[in-house]
């Protein structure tokens, strides 16, 4: 348990910081889950499951866009929620295969909808915090003008932190009591879903979002690499 505990302290941290680059700060895209859930993967010994879980998610939210005033699902924090309860799994119980792997999709995935309602109350309350700078500038109080920036970044940092750990954790309770209590058939269904539907999903949404031919065209081809990589895409095949 304590090895747990500090495993969550530690994804807590990361997520943390990942979502800080998703809005608030840094914004060089290692927020996004084919880089975020990867680097998880080699934090935690589980590189193969983060590979697959990190290029997936990618592809199921790529159609949440930040742009003006939209809110989309917050893909940093279902990502990395998905991947913490398969890393987790993979650390502390038992081998991650594809019934995890689905299970921490569909119990990790909901979570984005959590990240994006926070999402909306961290815009409400930088508004406040823009008001506390304005009045902070017209008192000439530089100290308390350069804490809002701090106090805005701390914010982030710990809606982010406290959403991924938590559920991390309860989605790793769930799957460890599902993956003990599913029966052969359930397991088949799930791993059916981890190795054709959920991609297949991905793909959908990807090509919806894909405007010109060239995009089509790279979405196909990282497909391809994913698959060569996960070794399920025999090289001679494509000769």
């Amino acid at each position: 348990m304590i090895a747990l505990a500090a495993d969550l302290g530690l994804l807590a941290l990361l997520g943390g910081l990942f979502g800080l680059d998703r809005r608030a700060a840094f914004q060089l895209m290692i927020s996004q889950p084919v880089v975020a859930v990867p680097a998880l993967g080699l934090v935690f010994g589980q590189w193969q499951a983060a590979v697959w879980l990190g290029c997936t998610l990618q592809l199921l939210w790529m159609s949440a866009v930040l742009y003006g005033a939209n809110t989309p699902p917050n893909e940093t924090v279902g990502a990395l929620t998905c991947a913490g309860i398969a890393l987790l799994y993979g650390r502390h119980v038992g081998p991650v295969d594809d019934p995890v792997l689905a299970l921490s999709v569909l119990l990790g995935a909901p979570t984005a909808l959590l990240g994006r309602a926070a999402d909306q109350r961290l815009d409400r309350a930088g508004q406040a915090l823009a008001a506390r700078a304005d009045a902070a500038a017209e008192a000439g109080d530089l100290r308390a003008l350069a804490r809002v920036p701090l106090a805005g970044l701390a914010r982030v940092f710990g809606i982010h932190a406290v959403l991924i750990a938590a559920g991390a954790a309860v989605g790793l309770l769930l799957t460890w009591g599902l993956r003990v209590a599913i029966g052969p058939t359930l397991e088949m269904g799930l791993a059916a879903l981890t190795r054709y539907l959920i991609p297949a999903l991905g793909l959908g949404v990807t090509l919806a979002a894909v405007r010109r031919r060239r995009g089509l065209a790279l979405g196909v081809a990282f497909f391809v690499v994913v698959l060569l990589v996960l070794g399920e895409l025999d090289p001679g095949a494509l000769l």
